[in-house]
């Protein structure tokens, strides 16, 4: 009985997994918030003020971003689960994971890292 019954119990998790997996939409939105956050923090450890100018800058930033992950951002459907990643030179780096109706993103320090080498890599082909 105990075995029928953790059987049930995985069988309507996998079930409520199906269910509510996020969408491509949802792991944009995480990105953009996880970005407009490095964004702004960079904007403050590198010493510029709040105004005008600085709002514009953050929101061409943001829109360059905003852009990219339009254009580049590939969802990969598990199920259970889904990932997002994007094309940067010859890799395809892990930006998030989707599961619960929810978008875990990576820290800070990679999205930098990864933003970087995106910049990097357009530069080249533009080259």
């Amino acid at each position: 009985m105990k075995k029928l019954l953790t059987i049930v119990i995985i069988l309507l998790i996998a079930v409520l997994m199906t269910q509510t997996v996020p969408d491509k939409r949802a792991h944009k939105e995480a990105m953009m918030k996880a970005v407009k956050e490095l964004v702004d923090e960079e904007a403050e450890n590198r010493g510029f003020k709040d105004n005008g100018l600085t709002r514009i800058g953050k929101s061409i930033v943001n829109s360059a971003i905003e852009t990219a992950l339009n254009s580049k951002l590939k969802v990969d459907n598990y199920y259970l689960f889904n990932t997002t990643h994007i094309r940067m030179g010859e890799e395809n780096k892990l930006l998030s994971v989707g599961l619960f109706g929810h978008v875990f993103t990576f820290d800070k320090k990679m999205l930098r890292e990864a933003i970087e080498k995106g910049n990097r890599a357009e530069e080249e082909e533009e080259s």
